[in-house]
């Protein structure tokens, strides 16, 4: 029972794959459809508050508008009359009250009052004890330039809820007020609807209800949330009415100060988009189904590889290495199982090699021990060699003999090294001279293709300047020809003019005649000095084009004597590093030099060594032997070695190949 329950809680693959997969469509589609349903709860009370503020809004209007008309009724009747009028009750003024009453089914009372105290009423109470000086309307009247409009009270006339419309008569010494019927406000306010269930209702300016849908008119109200409302002209706000939560969109008159107020349903925005709710669990419900199946399929998919997996995984464990899934599958379960048989057919075959290589240790083991014995007759051998070695050293001796009579001679050509490096050092030295001299040279000759530069430019700004003169003359030039031509034709007009004057003009028309003559030698003139002047523009052009081609070639000389003073400097740099090399060359042979007095000891005390070595070889020879004894060991771990390759043969045995 235990191993069952333990079992029901591992997390298997095929548990965290139904979890996961559980867990991404129920988590998210319960959450958008739960945000998309508040959203949507938002959004409808959003606009039923905005319903409610357009439609207080407008009955803000409404009232305005009417309030205005019953003041400019009312100012207009008060203009056309006067106290003196009230005093006498004259006809044509109870005439024109009555007909504005028939008129305007919205008035209840009309009534004027003088300061005397006189009044008249339409319709006409009778016999009555009235004062109009002891009410609001008429002081607020007389106070005010302008038609005012008074508090709200209930008529003790008609028991209905009115406000007057008062201004002071024509000559200032009364007021006339007419009652305005509210109950027409009521049936407006009455068929206002906020959504559903929302309705309108209003209060006064004092906190009294005027109008409200369960709240009798004139009831004074002290609930929080009404005084709430009369700290600011417009807004919102939440309370419980009668056990229902609501909210209210409320907006203050300007004209009058009451209270427009409407009042909503919150619940009505949820009970809106319930159905939205419902679709979305619906659509959750379904994708649900879609996904539980979708799931089986995928779990299965993936299950069924693992399994195969793991049966063939447990296998292997128990030696069985002939074990091959050959899963046909493109995903990774397939490459999976592509690479576990793989790895099996690997297995095999280095299991296979190991078998053999086990095999082969065990006959190289016998060799070894073959092989040392005749290890140990080889050492032997070895022994007498050293003697053989000792007699090679001897003649080592008079070898390194020789080598010492060599590196004499070397120490001698080393000295004449050192003596040529130093006379390198001073021709390099010499040269080092001659390049700096030369670089002295390369600047003055580019000092001074600089100024002839200079002098080149300013001789083809010269050029330019007569150039233009020349322009100038030419087209002076042409002005000549055009007043020479101009002086022709004026030559020609004349003499036509001579010649129709007759004999009178015959004098002119040799004047006329000569000025021809002048007009056309100006012209010739002119044309000819044109001629010339074009010659020497076209002259003087070639000579700035030649300047200005010599400029280029001394800016190119230049270039190339800095070149040439550049190639100094690196010839000289050269020479310096060539001085500096054969400097140390000479250090260096001096150097070398007092070495070979080293090398020299050295070989001398190589001769000495060797004879060392001679008597070390005698001592090699005992080492032979005790390496004779160390063949004898080397035997028996070849010994226990053949052993442990047959204990490899036999571990390998137990896989299944």
């Amino acid at each position: 029972m235990k191993k069952s329950m333990k079992n029901w809680f591992t997390l298997t693959v095929k548990k965290r794959l139904i979890a996961s997969l559980l867990l991404f469509l129920i988590i998210p589609s319960i959450s958008v459809g739960w945000l998309s349903y508040t959203k949507a709860a938002e959004r409808v009370n959003e606009e039923l508050i905005r319903s409610a503020e357009a439609k207080t809004e407008m009955l803000s209007l409404q009232i305005n508008e009417m309030l205005d008309m019953e003041k400019d009724n009312a100012a207009q009747l008060a203009a056309g009359v006067t106290s003196s009028d009230v005093i006498n009750k004259s006809p044509a003024v109870q005439k024109q009250m009555d007909r504005m009453s028939e008129n305007h089914d919205e008035l209840a009372v009309l009534t004027i009052g003088a300061e005397d105290g006189s009044w008249m009423k339409s319709p006409d109470p009778g016999e009555q004890i009235y004062d109009p000086r002891e009410r609001s309307w008429y002081t607020q009247a007389m106070a005010e330039s302008e038609p005012i409009i008074s508090d709200t009270f209930q008529s003790a006339t008609t028991g209905e809820w009115v406000v007057t419309a008062a201004a002071k008569l024509a000559d200032g010494k009364g007021a006339f007020g007419a009652n305005v019927s509210l109950n027409h406000l009521k049936e407006s306010v009455d068929n206002i609807h906020i959504g559903k269930e929302g309705k309108l209702y209003m209060l006064d300016n004092g906190g009294k209800f005027l109008f409200h849908y369960n709240i009798e008119s004139g009831v004074q109200s002290d609930a929080s949330y009404i005084n709430e409302m009369y700290t600011q002209d417009r807004g919102t706000v939440k309370y419980t009415y009668e056990g229902q939560e609501l909210q209210a969109v409320y907006f203050t008159n300007p004209a009058t100060g009451w209270k427009i107020v409407g009042e909503l349903v919150p619940s009505e925005a949820a009970e809106a988009v319930r159905p939205i709710l419902i679709r979305t669990y619906m659509v959750v419900g379904a994708s649900l189904l879609v996904g539980i199946i979708l799931l089986i399929f995928i779990i299965r998919s993936i299950h069924r590889p693992l399994t195969q997996l793991t049966q063939a995984a447990s296998q292997v464990s128990a030696g069985d290495l002939t074990v091959h899934i050959g899963m046909k599958r493109n995903d990774e379960f397939g490459q999976l199982a592509n690479s576990f048989d793989t790895m099996t057919s690997s297995l095999r075959e280095v299991l296979g090699e190991v078998h053999g290589t086990s095999s082969q240790l065990a006959a190289s083991s016998e060799e070894l021990m073959a092989s040392s014995e005749q290890t140990s007759k080889a050492t032997e051998q070895v022994a007498e060699l050293m003697q053989g070695a000792a007699e090679g050293t001897t003649k080592q001796n008079h070898s390194l003999s020789a080598t010492g009579q060599l590196v004499g001679e070397m120490s001698l050509g080393v000295k004449e090294i050192s003596t040529s490096a130093e006379s390198t050092a001073r021709i390099a030295l010499e040269a080092s001279t001659k390049s700096e001299a030369g670089m002295v040279t390369v600047d003055g000759a580019v000092a001074y293709m600089h100024q002839v530069n200079d002098e080149s430019k300013a001789v083809e700004a010269v050029i330019e300047d007569l150039r233009a003169k020349n322009d100038e003359i030419i087209q002076i030039v042409t002005e000549i020809t055009a007043i020479a031509k101009q002086t022709n034709i004026l030559a020609l007009n004349a003499t036509i003019e001579a010649a129709r004057a007759g004999e009178q003009g015959r004098g002119f028309a040799v004047v006329a005649n000569e000025v021809k003559i002048l007009a056309q030698s100006s012209g010739s003139s002119a044309e000819r000095i044109n001629e010339l002047m074009q010659e020497m523009q076209e002259k003087t052009n070639a000579v700035q084009s030649t300047f200005a081609q010599t400029g280029e070639s001394m800016m190119k000389s230049s270039q190339m004597v800095t070149e040439a003073g550049e190639a100094f400097q690196d010839i000289r740099d050269a020479v310096q590093q060539v001085a500096a090399q054969a400097e140390e060359v000479s250090a260096a042979s001096r150097q070398i030099d007092g070495g070979m007095g080293h090398v020299t000891k050295a070989v001398n005390d190589t001769i000495i060594l060797s004879d060392q070595i001679a008597s070390g070889t005698e001592d090699g020879s005992a080492a032979a032997q005790e390496q004779l004894a160390t063949m004898e060991e080397v035997a028996a771990s070849s010994a226990a070695l053949s052993r442990m390759a047959e204990d490899l043969q036999s571990m390998i045995e137990r896989f299944k190949l």
